[in-house]
């Protein structure tokens, strides 16, 4: 029996936070490098930066809600000064581990970083930049960091290690090794130093000028830069080897993507052996060998592998996210679903032993290569899948843990689409009816479920104005179903059972009037019964009304010469992109490459044109997938492909009174960069602060006020600041109110 040890994940708080706050929800379990220092192990994960004491066994997981730049770690390195450098695909970082902060970043156009070498005070990075592989070299000045230079090197298509042995860099370059003093030669003179190693160079690492280099049928130990001694030669387990690491001259220790081996004079034995698992990195801590591997890390203990874990999410980069109530949602891939609580389920069957604590449980399904949309009924979540052999649309249980349901069978024609459901979108009816677009029969594009009975509607029956290109659709508030495709919008109205309808209407409406192809990306009916459609254009509306022969009354936004005027023209939106409204009706668009853009129920943009990005907020990513409400908290969950970040906003549901009214800070110490917060208003509310004689010193009128949040910097209406001392606050609108009290200390 394996001994498996768990860690728990405390919970997202979000009392007393400001609208605009956000915080960060990843998964650690993707290991990708792991190093130690002191008396921690740190390790590079999809999710951020981790720590683990093995002592104390506390486990942490440092994100952007602690200053990291990017989560999505692949190498980390202890450089100058006990700092850790992180490399991702994004950035340079230096962490101070002590402190727990980011001492400096580095963007540059980098594209990709493997690793990193301390070179005579220096650190270099084997870096690819704006297409160009080279190295990054780094200088240390007056107790800061500074970029120096990058050197690059045109026929290099690859850099996958770099370390620095005596007064050279050697970087494992494709199949070989190339090295060079950085101080005396530029990158483009240095050549291979050991010309005669034999088979293509698989990995390489030093220790205490001990080198190890592992080709496809050799390990060499090299002593010093110089002395080539040969280990083993003729073995084809050395061609599997992707990492090394030196013990001593004569004892190395490898991995490949699922074994560990031990490797001496003469000899190469394999210590450890897992088919399900991949192992990404290894390092040797006080004398016990720790693995990283794809779903969490621990170290081999006579012989067998003691998995460390935390209870947490499998899913780090979620296609979709739906928020069944307060603090319980749901995300899902196509590696697999996650439920918070967390309970997980995946596609692959990582290891022969009973994960119970970390509840991560094997799907037997293919889930496609991606979601394309997620809708709840009751305690069962539907989820459209596209290009998977098992089904069109998967079900799921959430009712208590996370079980898999059904899978529900959309059309399909296996001579063509070879046994694969493409089903780009699902929406639920009035009456609880499943539809989905289906692409596996261009003569049946549309099929609803109810119960356990299928319908699949053909485009003859929709008197050939159904398109076999449909993409999205959506049911407005008088039980209509829209179709979006190329040619336009499909209306649909039934009565009676859908199965056996008792009467049908179809009817086509143009898109955009002065065009005659404009293709929906996405359509979404408001609760004001208007339908907003997103097109490579930006985003448009459509009024609606009762009438099945007229159902538009108008097309909008209207502008100049009565023509549409889109929000958002010049933001690229893709089929990927959706429409989502906030518990206010605001429309939130995703996109994969500039965040999210918000429009308010009034037209305007929200906090401003630009939305929310990753420049502009602690966004985790600007690819984002989907969007999620807590109505009741008034919070964002945005699933992007580096995890979810949820933000505070201003859009909750109305509040009848001032039961919850929370003020923050108390006391409140002023001058102040952060202003007070009066949390949990009602709507239409009107505060005046006052002294405990009941002499007003400030107002703060409605349209100051952000949703349920106002704020006061501690001045007063002429703008100085107040003294310190007990003040009065009075929350009123035109229905209730109430006076809640406030320190406040000048400094």
């Amino acid at each position: 029996m394996k001994k498996i040890i768990f860690l728990l994940l405390s919970g997202i708080i979000f009392s007393q936070s400001r609208v605009g706050e956000m915080r960060s929800i990843t998964s650690s379990l993707n290991v990708r490098d792991i190093i130690y220092f002191e008396n921690e192990i740190f390790l590079a994960t999809e999710g951020g930066l981790a720590s683990y004491n093995p002592i104390s066994e506390e486990y942490k997981v440092f994100t952007s809600d602690d200053g990291l730049i990017d989560t999505d770690i692949y190498s980390i390195n202890i450089g100058p000064m006990g700092n850790i450098w992180i490399g991702s695909n994004k950035c340079i970082q230096v962490w101070n581990p002590k402190n727990q902060s980011i001492v400096d970043w580095f963007e540059l156009d980098i594209e990709k970083v493997t690793g990193f070498s301390n070179y005579k005070g220096m650190v270099y990075s084997s870096t690819k930049q704006n297409g160009v592989w080279g190295i990054t070299e780094f200088i240390f000045s007056n107790g800061k960091i500074y970029y120096r230079d990058f050197y690059s090197r045109n026929d290099i298509q690859n850099i996958s290690n770099i370390i620095t042995v005596g007064d050279k860099i050697i970087l494992h370059v494709g199949k070989t090794l190339i090295a060079g003093n950085p101080h005396k030669e530029h990158l483009v003179n240095w050549i291979n130093p050991y010309s005669n190693l034999n088979g293509e160079v698989k990995a390489i690492n030093v220790n205490d000028g001990n080198l190890a280099v592992i080709s496809s049928n050799t390990a060499y130990s090299i002593d010093n830069g110089n002395l080539l001694k040969v280990l083993i030669t003729d073995n084809n387990n050395l061609s599997l080897i992707n990492h090394v690491e030196v013990i001593d001259a004569q004892y190395f220790i490898a991995i490949s993507d699922s074994m560990l081996f031990s490797i001496t004079l003469d000899k190469i034995e394999k210590k450890y052996s897992n088919s399900l698992l991949r192992f990404s990195s290894i390092v040797d801590y006080s004398s016990e060998f720790w693995l990283g591997s794809e779903i969490g890390f621990g170290k081999i203990k006579d012989e067998e592998f003691e998995f460390i874990a935390k209870n947490q999410s499998y899913v780090n980069s979620p296609d979709v996210i739906l928020l069944a109530e307060t603090d319980k949602y749901i995300i899902a891939n196509n590696k697999g679903i996650s439920l918070s609580g967390w309970s997980n389920l995946s596609v692959k069957n990582y290891l022969d032993q009973d994960l119970d604590k970390l509840k991560l449980k094997n799907i037997s399904l293919d889930l496609g290569n991606y979601f394309s949309e997620i809708v709840l009924l009751d305690s069962i979540v539907y989820m459209g899948m596209y290009y998977s052999s098992s089904a069109g649309i998967a079900s799921f249980d959430i009712s208590n843990q996370l079980k898999f349901k059904n899978s529900l069978i959309t059309n399909k024609d296996m001579s063509l689409n070879g046994f694969h459901f493409f089903v780009p979108d699902i929406t639920l009816d009035r009456k609880n009816n499943l539809w989905a677009i289906s692409k596996n029969d261009k003569m049946k594009p549309i099929t609803v479920i109810k119960n356990d009975q299928t319908r699949y509607i053909s485009i003859e029956e929709s008197n050939y104005l159904l398109s076999n290109d449909s993409n999205t659709l959506t049911v407005d508030n008088f039980n209509r179903l829209w179709i979006g495709s190329p040619d336009g919008l499909i209306m649909y109205k039934y009565d009676g059972d859908i199965m056996n309808p008792t009467g049908e209407i179809w009817l086509k409406e143009n898109i955009d009037p002065g065009v005659v192809n404009r293709i929906p990306l996405d359509i979404s009916i408001s609760k004001k019964n208007r339908m907003w459609i997103l097109t490579s254009i930006g985003l448009i509306y459509k009024n609606l009304q009762v009438s099945e022969s007229d159902p538009v009354i108008k097309t909008g936004p209207i502008a100049g010469q009565n023509d549409l005027n889109p929000y958002f023209p010049s933001i690229l939106f893709n089929d990927r992109s959706k429409i989502r409204f906030d518990p206010r009706g605001n429309i939130w668009l995703t996109t994969h490459s500039d965040g999210v853009f918000v429009l308010t129920a009034d037209g305007e943009y929200w906090p401003d044109i630009n939305g929310l990005n990753a420049s502009n907020s602690n966004l985790l990513s600007d690819h984002v997938n989907d969007i999620s409400f807590d109505s009741k908290n008034g919070l964002a969950y945005i699933a992007t492909d580096k995890g979810v970040s949820i933000i505070r906003i201003p859009y909750a549901d109305e509040k009848k009174s001032y039961q919850y009214v929370e003020i923050f800070p108390s006391p409140f110490i002023i001058p102040n960069n952060k202003p007070l917060t009066i949390n949990g208003l009602s709507d239409n509310s009107e505060i005046k602060i006052m002294t405990l004689n009941g002499i007003v010193i400030k107002t703060i009128y409605q349209s100051e006020v952000k949703g349920y949040q106002a704020y006061w910097n501690g001045l007063d209406d002429q703008g100085n600041l107040v003294g310190s001392g007990v003040y009065l606050i009075a929350i009123y609108n035109n229905d209730s109110s109430t006076i809640e009290k406030v320190a406040v200390i000048r400094g």
